[in-house]
């Protein structure tokens, strides 16, 4: 008798539980969320870059310094695991295209004060394009972020035409390049 009254709720609980670890409960992954930005300017920005880079780039890189160029912009934290996996990709398709009108940017943010670790970061992995610091995230709030690791990939024209939430990959490399660039 006691069994016929519990199985009801049992089996509402077990397809409940069933329909959320299939995700159809949960709503969209947050790396799916998509970017008011996309099809729009990219905002303006004023980075002051980390010392290393200031030979080449000078103390503060602006948007107005890339006009005309396409732009790969990635938003990292030195806290950030996934952060590290993306590193040497990104180092690797900015040594292969930065011939090619496209600047890559690297924006240290939600990471305040943590300057020491941020050279540490660049440092282990040799990033040679430009990277600094948005000290009060005002950067990573015009730009929408949500978290980190972010990349937006923008077009000569200045338009937002990609925005990537977790660490790029390869492919992904390839394909937003290509289409920057075509």
């Amino acid at each position: 008798m006691m069994l016929k009254r519990l199985l009801p709720p049992l089996v509402v609980v077990v397809l409940l539980g069933a329909l959320f670890a299939f995700g159809l409960l949960r709503g969209a992954p947050d790396r799916d969320i998509e970017s008011a930005l996309l099809g729009r300017p990219a905002p303006a920005f004023e980075l002051p870059l980390y010392e290393r880079y200031q030979p080449d780039f000078g103390t503060v890189l602006t948007s107005a310094d890339l006009q005309g160029k396409a732009l790969v912009v990635n938003f990292w934290a030195s806290w950030c695991l996934p952060c590290y996996q993306e590193a040497p990709v990104l180092q690797a398709y900015w040594q292969e295209y930065q011939d090619a009108d496209v600047v890559f940017v690297g924006i240290q943010t939600q990471d305040r004060d943590r300057l020491n670790e941020g050279r540490a970061f660049l440092s282990q992995f040799g990033l040679s394009f430009p990277n600094g610091i948005d000290n009060d995230s005002s950067i990573s709030v015009d730009w929408g972020l949500y978290g980190v690791p972010e990349t937006f990939f923008v077009d000569r024209d200045g338009r937002v035409i990609h925005k990537h939430a977790g660490p790029v990959t390869a492919e992904l490399m390839d394909a937003k390049l290509r289409e920057l660039l075509n």
